[in-house]
């Protein structure tokens, strides 16, 4: 490709076509720039006029909206300023006519740091008391003064019900008590150092804020109502309080009343308020210029100083102000109780979306203007395109007809007669390529039919060679399997009968070597010989079992199947003498039949059977039990033996019918066996044309299931 532009390059026809582009495009360029510029300047003068009007309109509605959420915000506080008074007036009517009958006995439990409180069993709904451990010599009058604070507990339920912004309500007294509502507990409380067990009222603001002769209701400043350290302080901690003092008729001060807000509810409220401009955010100041709460964008405004004065000053209306080293606009609006609600917004918010929308509208305009101009510019360059591409196609036809020939030629694609009619040097040119490209392809099909034959010779011989060579390398494997299978069977012969012929060795020279033993240790060492050579015996009568084609050997003959495994069980109680074990029968006497011969059937039953008692009873000792089952489906007999013993893992189930396989598990738990019992069963098995099946799940238990052709099937 970069060859065919390179060639276009220094055609004297390109050449030509970019002088004339060049000179057409010139003028063109030269409007359009004139035309950008002035319009430009015009965009700019009237973006100009039209931030000046927006930002005056923007900043009044911004101001209206203020005012209406510190009405909003008001009409809150105004509610709980009236919540107080009332419960205010309740406690002084109460002290000025006390009467102890109304009051119930107080539950007061004494704290290892010689405080007072109160606790119950069911705390919903109740108010408890708490007296500073510096109060103890006062403990009497105080306890009586709670006893009579206690008849406001049903306002204090209803205050909280009513009003969502507060989270306690709360009568203190001089004595450093408090009546409390929601139930506090104080030891928890003063465990988790939230205040000290010696607490002094008349050191913390939300007391002293209520001492005013005039009885309003006063707020205080935002404190941590907390002593934990500042590091350890959350939002949840931050508290505000409005705090009004009781007084009795006779004017002697009895104590106060408040209410707590935690600040995190006031931010909830003025979370509420929403910007159109990203960046603006409102915060809310008391009187003395104390940050109370603030939207997240606000959390840092109380560490710069110039903004707080100016919101300090700037009572009611907009201010112009620096924030964050860009302009921007304070507006103010105060409570009726002196705090004042600022919304802080910056110029590049109102400006921004002007400056935006102004220069979208001249982009859109300058776009028009240059698709117009481009419409135009491409139209005179098609024109000048098409007058030259006719002229010229006469010469370059011809040629890059036989070019694309040749290269097609080259890469073996060989086309037909060139189609070129004209009596000049370029149609000589022609012909004499179309009789050499007649001459290539007749040589390269001769070529390629030799190629063929000799291809499929080849392809002929290796086939038959991958065949071999796949023959050998099978049955390389089945020998190498067979060589493996020998050295692990004729392993497992030595060790199976090297321990019990060692046993036996050991025993007879302990005869020789002490004849004077007594008659009893002789016997039992006899007995030993004796169990051992009959585990020998057995495992030569198996491994004989194991190796022998005797599937011609059988005398098969139809027999009850009831019959023949009474007599298996029969055996199996004998050989199983002092084991308990439970045996379900779950099948119809006298009325299922089976065509087997009956001595080696035999030896499946009781093979079976022994496996499940053997691998039972390392269940924890527990009563062996087995379930049969022997039933009629479709052409075939099922016996299913199902116990309840250790089973057989996942991964070795497949593995179990292998002469001498044993999981792990059951030698180091010490159960005799060698492995053969279930090959033996399964080519007895398969010389009555059955099948065999395990079922098996660790901890749970073993399933075997036979499948036996039915006497009806069977041609006897």
């Amino acid at each position: 490709m970069f060859k065919r532009l390179f060639k276009i390059k220094k055609s004297y026809y390109f050449k030509i076509l970019a002088f004339t582009t060049m000179i057409s495009f010139i003028p063109f360029v030269m409007i359009a720039t004139y035309s950008m510029y002035q319009g430009s300047n015009l965009s700019n003068q009237i973006m100009k006029d039209q931030i000046a009007n927006t930002k005056k309109e923007v900043l009044s509605q911004k101001l209206l909206y203020l005012q209406k959420e510190t009405q909003n915000l008001n009409t809150d506080l105004h509610n709980l300023e009236n919540t107080l008074r009332l419960i205010q007036k309740q406690a002084e009517t109460i002290y000025s006519r006390p009467n102890l009958t109304l009051s119930n006995e107080l539950h007061v439990k004494k704290g290892k740091e010689g405080y007072l409180w109160e606790t119950f069993d069911i705390k919903h709904e109740k108010t408890n008391i708490f007296i500073s451990s510096i109060s103890s010599n006062v403990a009497n009058k105080t306890i009586n003064d709670l006893k009579i604070a206690k008849q406001l507990e049903p306002l204090f339920v209803q205050t909280m019900k009513n009003e969502t912004m507060i989270n306690a309500v709360y009568l203190s007294l001089p004595s450093s008590a408090w009546l409390y509502y929601p139930f506090l507990d104080v030891e928890e409380a003063i465990s988790s150092k939230k205040f000290a067990p010696n607490l002094r009222f008349q050191d913390y603001e939300f007391y002293t804020v209520a001492l005013n002769p005039q009885r309003k209701v006063e707020w205080t400043k935002p404190y941590i109502w907390s002593a934990k350290p500042m590091g350890d302080v959350t939002k949840e901690d931050w508290l505000i309080s409005a705090g009004a003092p009781v007084y009795l008729t006779t004017g002697e001060f009895k104590g106060m009343v408040g209410l707590d807000v935690p600040i995190e509810n006031i931010t909830n409220k003025l979370m509420d308020v929403k910007f159109s401009e990203p960046n603006a955010f409102a915060f809310l100041i008391d009187d003395k210029g104390n940050f109370i709460s603030g939207q997240t964008k606000a959390e840092k405004i109380q560490e710069n100083s110039s903004i707080m004065n100016s919101a300090i000053k700037n009572k009611e209306g907009i201010l112009p102000i620096t924030y964050s080293n860009s302009e921007a606009y304070l507006l103010s609006s105060s409570l009726n109780n002196g705090w004042r609600l600022n919304f802080i917004i910056s110029e590049s918010d109102i400006v921004g979306p002007i400056v935006k929308s102004t220069k979208a509208q001249t982009n859109k305009h300058m776009l028009l203007f240059l698709s117009h101009l481009l419409v135009f510019l491409l139209f005179g360059i098609i024109v000048l395109l098409y007058m030259t591409y006719r002229f010229s196609r006469t010469i370059t036809q011809p040629i890059d007809q036989l070019t694309d020939a040749l290269r097609e030629s080259a890469a073996g694609n060989f086309v037909k007669e060139l189609q070129i009619e004209q009596e000049d040097e370029i149609g000589n040119l022609a012909v004499a390529f179309n009789f050499m490209n007649q001459k290539i392809q007749e040589l390269i099909g001769e070529l390629n039919l030799k190629a063929h034959q000799l291809e499929d010779k080849v392809l002929e011989r290796t086939k038959e060679l991958e065949s071999a060579n796949e023959r050998l390398v099978n049955t390389n494997q089945q020998l190498q399997e067979s060589e493996k299978r020998r050295k692990e069977f004729m392993s497992q012969i030595s060790h199976d009968l090297k321990t019990p012929l060692t046993s036996v060795r050991e025993y007879t020279e302990i005869l020789v070597n002490h004849q004077s033993l007594p008659e009893t240790q002789k016997k039992e060492i006899m007995n030993s010989i004796l169990l051992r050579s009959n585990h020998i015996i057995q495992l030569i009568n198996d491994l004989f079992e194991m190796n022998t084609d005797d599937d011609g050997d059988y005398v098969k003959e139809v027999i009850p199947f009831d019959f023949l495994i009474e007599q298996s069980l029969n055996i199996i109680a004998i050989r199983s003498e002092g084991s308990e074990i439970e045996i379900t029968k779950n099948y119809k006497k006298d009325s299922l039949f089976i065509f087997v011969d009956p001595k080696k059937m035999n030896r499946v039953f009781i093979n079976i059977l022994e496996n499940a008692i053997k691998y039972s009873k390392s269940n924890n000792g527990e009563k062996i039990k087995i379930d049969i089952f022997a039933y009629q489906q479709n052409k075939n007999l099922i016996i299913k033996f199902q116990d309840y013993g250790i089973g057989i893992s996942q991964k070795n189930k497949e593995k179990i019918f292998l002469p001498f396989f044993r999981e792990k598990r059951t030698r180091t738990e010490k159960i005799q066996g060698n492995g053969l019992g279930l090959s033996i069963v399964q080519k007895i098995i398969a010389a009555h044309d059955g099948h065999i099946l395990v079922e098996s799940k660790v901890s749970v238990g073993t399933t075997i299931t036979i499948m036996l052709p039915s006497v009806e099937t069977l041609d006897i």
